[in-house]
């Protein structure tokens, strides 16, 4: 912090600095280093993080802000600013920049559109105040938005911090964030919010306005928190603290008002905007007028702000000789009031019985006292006390009926709703394959039929296939000729010479024929072309003594391979005895048929 205040005072801050320095409460990065939508929109308008914090006054860049951002931004980086104007005063040095949001001469509060000096540069610049700034609206009557209270806490039971948060927000009216950032265990130095001590009745130095306040709370309050903070105590591990709440503010809030809004709607209840005459929704924030309102119309506002945690420092009195003490014969004024806004909510839902009531809504019941801390009247005959425990009774389970069927109710529609799907997917499939069936009987009907040759017919070779034949007959020619005379035989060989594609076909034929079946017409070539008995399957073997012949090579025999003429390696007396053995009989036969001129020994 010290070379921080240094760099202050040397005016090279830059505005990540100042934003540590000044409100280290308001984080640019949330917990998992992403960056937050005001960082999101500083860094849109072009400001840079690591730029001195007197470029924050650069009017083209506020320009751009004063477009895209909220009047919520101005007024953070007005905190900053003043946090770090007051450090420098208590410090004894001069604050090294520019006054860029004071209300009266910060530059760009008040600076005027050129030309027109009607009219604000920076509009959002500027924080409406008192009337203009307030929200005006007219509230249920008392009596009616408690009984609405107390209905939306039995439909939240279940979730013991929204029912928790509130309770505490309808009870004591302080503001969210001092609520949901509350920590149990050791205070955490430096921070803004404050701290629970589940056996004390005060909240320790909570936010008032950026300043640090004690705050005594009433005993259904104090209740609620002793028993929150006694689960958190047993999330804090080795911690030396631990937060009150594990869901998010934006979280609880959200589910409050839906379920608020929810519950009002069925009472017949309504929120009115004074300025607008319509109506609005609830939310949350509205139940801190609630406790201003009723407070003020039995104490007076002086009390009222107290019960919210408002600044007192417009009364010396109060802020410099005011002390606490261990205890007192009489109740303050401030607490007094708290107390009988806490039994007005117990007579206008017919509950005397705190540890009734709160046990039904979730809470431990242990923390909890038989009896309000100041007594009001209320009838204490045998009947009246059973029928208000039978009446709570049949509230709770009312409200757990409720949530079940609505919870089945939601099951059903999610389930009624995928089927549909599923149906309205099922129905697409459907006709796309009719469609597709339409389409393959359509080409059907327009491909001509595809004729299948008669057995031992030649069969018809692509183009690719003849030339590949071509070629082996190079390379047989070369210094083979004798040998293929003598192996094929003399009228077959010349058939080769003269058209050697349409012979190769005719040998292809009669090998295919051979292979598949063991047996063919064509059995005097393709005996002729088969490999020796003894295996040597990668030469041709001359029927003529006196003929020349080559061992083919493996480049050449990977050619005759690819063209149909495969000369096996392996003996086809082991891999096909039976056709080995009908081959034999058939070669026998012919030897003794076919003249000797025709090149078969």
């Amino acid at each position: 912090m010290d070379e921080l205040l240094q760099k202050l005072k040397d005016g090279n801050l830059t505005i990540a600095e100042a934003f540590e320095l000044g409100r280290p409460d308001v984080k640019l990065y949330d917990n998992s280093g992403k960056k937050t939508a005001l960082l999101g929109r500083l860094e849109e308008a072009g400001f840079n993080l690591q730029d001195n914090w007197d470029s924050i006054g650069d009017r083209e860049k506020n320009d751009i802000l004063n477009k895209i951002g909220k009047s919520g931004d101005y007024l953070t980086l007005s905190k900053v600013e003043s946090s770090l104007t007051k450090m420098a005063a208590s410090e004894d040095f001069d604050y090294p920049y520019s006054n860029r949001f004071d209300a009266k001469t910060g530059t760009i509060r008040v600076a005027k559109v050129k030309g027109d000096p009607t009219k604000l540069r920076f509009p959002k610049a500027t924080q409406p105040r008192g009337d203009e700034a307030a929200k005006k609206i007219t509230l249920p009557s008392i009596e009616d938005l408690n009984k609405a209270i107390h209905a939306t806490t039995l439909k939240l039971k279940g979730n013991k911090e929204a029912v928790a948060f509130f309770q505490l927000k309808h009870l004591l009216g302080i503001r969210n964030r001092d609520l949901v950032n509350l920590t149990v265990g050791e205070a955490i130095e430096d921070s803004p919010y404050g701290t629970l001590d589940p056996g004390s009745n005060t909240l320790y130095g909570i936010s008032n306005k950026g300043q640090r306040t004690n705050y005594q709370l009433p005993s259904l309050a104090q209740d609620i928190l002793a028993d929150l903070g006694t689960d958190a105590k047993g999330r804090m591990g080795d911690s030396k603290s631990v937060k009150l709440f594990t869901q998010s503010e934006a979280k609880l809030r959200t589910l409050i008002n839906n379920t608020m809004n929810e519950t009002m709607s069925e009472m017949g209840l309504e929120i009115t905007d004074q300025k607008t005459n319509k109506k609005i929704p609830f939310t949350i924030s509205d139940l801190r007028k609630n406790v201003f309102d009723a407070i003020n119309e039995s104490e007076g506002a002086g009390v009222a702000n107290v019960v919210l945690g408002h600044s007192t420092k417009g009364d010396v009195g109060l802020t410099h000789y005011k002390v606490d003490r261990q205890s007192r014969r009489k109740m303050s004024v401030v607490q007094r009031a708290s107390e009988e806004f806490g039994n007005m909510y117990l007579q206008d839902i017919n509950q005397v019985n705190p540890k009734n009531l709160y046990k039904t809504y979730g809470f431990n019941e242990d923390f909890f006292k038989d009896e309000p801390k100041i007594l009001f009247d209320a009838p204490t005959d045998v009947l009246s006390q059973t029928t208000r425990d039978t009446t709570l009774q049949v509230e709770g389970t009312a409200a757990d009926v409720n949530k079940t069927a609505g919870i089945l109710s939601k099951q059903v529609e999610g389930k009624v709703s995928n089927l549909t799907k599923q149906v309205a997917k099922l129905e697409a499939l459907n006709k796309q394959m009719s469609e597709l069936g339409a389409i393959q009987e359509e080409k059907k009907q327009k491909e001509p039929k595809k004729k299948i040759p008669p057995k031992g017919s030649p069969i018809e070779l692509s183009d690719k296939a003849k030339s590949a034949f071509s070629k082996a007959w190079d390379v047989l020619s070369d210094k083979g000729t004798k040998a293929l005379v003598g192996a094929l035989g003399i009228e077959t060989a010349r058939q080769f010479i003269d058209n050697p594609a349409q012979s190769a076909q005719d040998i292809a034929t009669e090998l295919l024929l051979e292979k598949g079946l063991g047996m063919g017409p064509g059995a005097t070539v393709g005996f002729a072309m088969q490999s020796s008995p003894a295996g040597a399957g990668s030469e041709f073997v001359p029927t003529d003594p006196t003929a020349e012949y080559r061992t083919i090579s493996d480049d050449e025999y990977a050619n005759m391979t690819s063209m149909g003429l495969e000369t096996s390696k392996q003996d086809m007396a082991t891999t096909n005895p039976m056709n080995y053995a009908m081959d034999q009989q058939m070669s026998d036969m012919l030897r003794k048929d076919i003249p000797d001129e025709q090149g078969i020994m």
